[in-house]
């Protein structure tokens, strides 16, 4: 009788630990991003987010026969509604650390890129090495502000990518470090003010996803082996 007790008791905390957005096929996915970083994720002006990030998500929604609800949000508070159970998956150049799995699964990565710093052409090139004496952007809560730190640079954090450009414009920076994809984006639209540097670092870039969604991360790696991270 305390065996069948404890079998039923184990089955009754299965049960409350299954997550039901598994085994519904009806809910929607909840799929999150920060979409103030052009060409990956931005706001157009007809109030969509999109972005080579949202297509990516949205091919791994038809991969699993789900409909798919974007939503905006502040880097810093993703991967915390990813561990609390609010969303499904997000991307949004979120670098693959061994801290960062701890609270969500991770994809192969779908890209590998790095950071690079965007500063005022005609100003000597930084360097992340020579951080430490200069007035350096960063994003809050990124590898990028790790690895200033680390260099001994204690960076103004942004909460955004915007915010970081418009400080550079000002000049109250000397350079924003940050992906080199963004930055990019960004000197292409400067008029030949901005520049960018070489690399710096090299990483990949993965899906995050919440752990009790296996489901969705064996189809975020089937996407990605196919070809499907465009």
């Amino acid at each position: 009788m305390l065996a069948l007790a404890a079998l039923a008791g184990c089955s009754e905390r299965s049960a409350q630990t299954a997550d039901p957005r598994v085994a519904d096929a009806s809910r929607p996915l909840v799929f999150l991003t920060q979409p103030t970083d052009p060409p990956s994720s931005y706001t157009n002006a007809s109030g969509e987010i999109v972005g080579t990030d949202v297509d990516l998500a949205r091919r791994i929604a038809v991969k699993m026969g789900r409909e798919l609800v974007v939503e905006g949000a502040d880097f810093v508070d993703i991967l915390p509604r990813l561990k609390a159970g609010t969303a499904d998956y997000a991307i949004s150049s979120i670098t693959i650390t061994e801290a960062r799995s701890r609270d969500v699964d991770f994809s192969v990565p779908y890209k590998m890129d790095g950071a690079c710093f965007l500063y005022r052409k005609g100003r000597p090139k930084p360097r992340l090495s020579r951080s430490a004496s200069l007035r350096v952007g960063a994003k809050l809560d990124t590898v990028h502000d790790l690895y200033l730190s680390i260099h001994g640079c204690d960076p103004l954090r942004f909460d955004s990518l915007e915010d970081g450009a418009r400080a550079l414009e000002r000049d109250e920076i000397d350079a924003l470090f940050y992906d080199s994809v963004p930055l990019k984006e960004l000197a292409a639209r400067s008029g030949g003010r901005f520049v960018v540097s070489p690399l710096e670092t090299r990483e990949g870039y993965g899906v995050a996803v919440d752990k009790r969604r296996p489901d969705v991360l064996a189809a975020a790696n089937a996407v990605i082996s196919e070809g499907g991270a465009k």
